[in-house]
């Protein structure tokens, strides 16, 4: 009996020593591992942003200086006229006609402007404008770059592998018949919606008067229209112009330059816009809206954190994702060409480069559009708890904080909302497919709210007074687009 004892106890002592072995071997592993990417992160780090970026309180930084000035009304309206003119297709087109006699129908708010001014922050924000916007130039260290790419990359990696697998299945699944793909019943109407709930409202220019034979039709005027061909070539049109009737809502007609566009033809390029030519510049300007200098995160840590997040989003949108582009062609998502011809960050500087310019005309659009109304209400209350709690964002350029955190979080929501399927994107559109690729992916895996993040992203639930107030204040006005408010670039 005690030699089978003793038997157990060496078998049980050799499986417990082996089972601590392998035990050690996975931790030590891990450790290496951990160490290796910590590693490859500080050189990404010295590259990326020791090398080339200094910090907004040194003056040779792009948003050192104040944000750069708007466009004036009277500066588009000219652009618009002037590029009408050399095509034929708009000589007869009412709007135009419009254009060339629109006034500006709002008044300048000194009063909101003045709120909304940064409080000077060791030689940040002066009188003097910076020359452009620039959406990805802003240092930070390199603690917080490691942490960024510990708690939030991974987390944005799955939601755009998770996107981009389902969507592959999809696809899969429908050309072998065993899935049933829903065609958008309504491409006009989801037209409509594009222009209306979202962004793109600021490219309103013009409505036609209340006793025009069109009936009550508004027009959306881009003028330098970038865009990508099918032989993925960088383009510029002279004007794309989309009618909108606002009582029905829906697509009554547009013309890129002299060509007429199908509703099918403008889904493309209106999407395609959103989320690389206009969407960007929400990007851009929100740097103004930043501060990451080091005495920040004891004063006001939770703007130090947005701080980080939005800096560090920004290099994920402009420097890193490019560089997703090769990827997708060797899934089959994308057609080859893309990462070598590099038109799209052609796309991504045309958007940044041009700025914002002047839009006050969209109270216009108040009574037709549930992003406008909510805007425009919310705007005023903003700029006066800014001012009120203005001291604890140093540097911070309200208008710019505004941009960067509740515009642009709803400006993705109502990308999610508009386009529920990115399959009505139609890749076999003859002059606009290749957009369209490139179109479905960001969709999937981009659009959306980022999982599994540990850490508070909302108005909604912050205990800081500004955001808390803001919060309450906007969900009066509407309350689902008040919890999908963010305080940061996180998307």
């Amino acid at each position: 009996m005690e030699y089978f004892t003793t038997i157990m106890d060496s078998s049980s002592i050799t499986s417990y020593l082996s089972s601590l072995n392998i035990a050690g071997c996975f931790v030590t592993f891990i450790a290496i591992s951990f160490v290796y990417y910590c590693y490859f992160i500080f050189e990404k780090w010295e590259v990326e942003f020791s090398e080339k970026r200094v910090s907004r309180v040194n003056d040779s930084c792009p948003s050192n200086k104040a944000p750069p000035k708007i466009g004036s009304f009277d500066q588009a309206q000219s652009t618009i006229v002037k590029r009408s003119e050399g095509h034929s297709a708009f000589s007869t087109c009412e709007l135009i006609a419009d254009v060339k006699t629109q006034q500006k129908n709002w008044r300048e708010n000194a009063v909101v402007r003045d709120r909304a001014k940064a409080m000077p922050f060791m030689g940040i924000m002066g009188e003097e404008p910076a020359e452009k916007l620039n959406m990805d130039h802003v240092y930070i260290k390199y603690i917080d770059l490691l942490w960024g790419y510990i708690f939030i990359g991974p987390c944005s990696y799955y939601l755009w592998l998770k996107g981009t697998f389902i969507l592959k299945l999809r696809i899969c699944l429908i050309k072998r018949g065993l899935w049933r793909y829903k065609k958008c019943d309504d491409v006009e109407r989801l037209v409509g919606t594009l222009c209306l709930e979202g962004s793109q409202v600021i490219h309103y220019f013009a409505k036609t008067k209340d006793d025009s034979k069109l009936g009550n039709i508004a027009g959306f005027f881009f003028a330098d229209f970038p865009y990508i061909d099918n032989d993925l070539n960088y383009r510029v049109a002279d004007l794309l112009a989309v009618d909108i009737d606002l009582n029905t809502k829906r697509f009554v007609k547009a013309k890129l330059d002299n060509v007429d566009l199908t509703a099918d033809d403008a889904l493309i390029l209106l999407w395609f816009n959103t989320i690389f030519a206009q969407h960007v510049k929400l990007h851009a300007m929100a740097n103004w809206g930043v501060n990451c200098h080091p005495s920040i995160k004891s004063t006001n840590p939770f703007l130090y954190q947005n701080s980080v997040v939005t800096t560090i989003y920004n290099f994920f949108g402009y420097s890193g994702f490019s560089g997703f582009l090769k990827t997708w062609e060797k899934q089959g998502f994308l057609t080859d060409g893309w990462f070598e011809k590099q038109s799209l960050i052609k796309c991504f500087n045309h958007g940044i480069d041009h700025g914002i310019g002047q839009h006050g005309n969209i109270i216009d659009l108040v009574p037709h559009s549930r992003f406008v109304n909510f805007i425009v209400r919310l705007r005023a209350t903003f700029m006066d708890q800014f001012a009120k709690h203005k001291t604890d964002f140093p540097g911070i350029d309200g208008e710019a904080l505004f941009l960067g955190t509740i515009l642009h979080s709803l400006d993705h929501t109502f990308m999610e909302w508009n386009l529920t399927d990115p399959l009505w994107l139609n890749i076999d559109n003859p002059k606009f497919g290749k957009m369209a690729e490139l179109g479905r992916i960001v969709r999937v895996g981009f659009v959306e709210d980022v999982p599994f993040l540990y850490f508070n992203k909302r108005f909604k639930g912050s205990n800081h007074p500004f955001y808390k107030t803001v919060y309450e204040k906007a969900a009066k006005i509407d309350k689902k687009l008040a919890d999908v408010m963010d305080t940061c670039i996180i998307k």
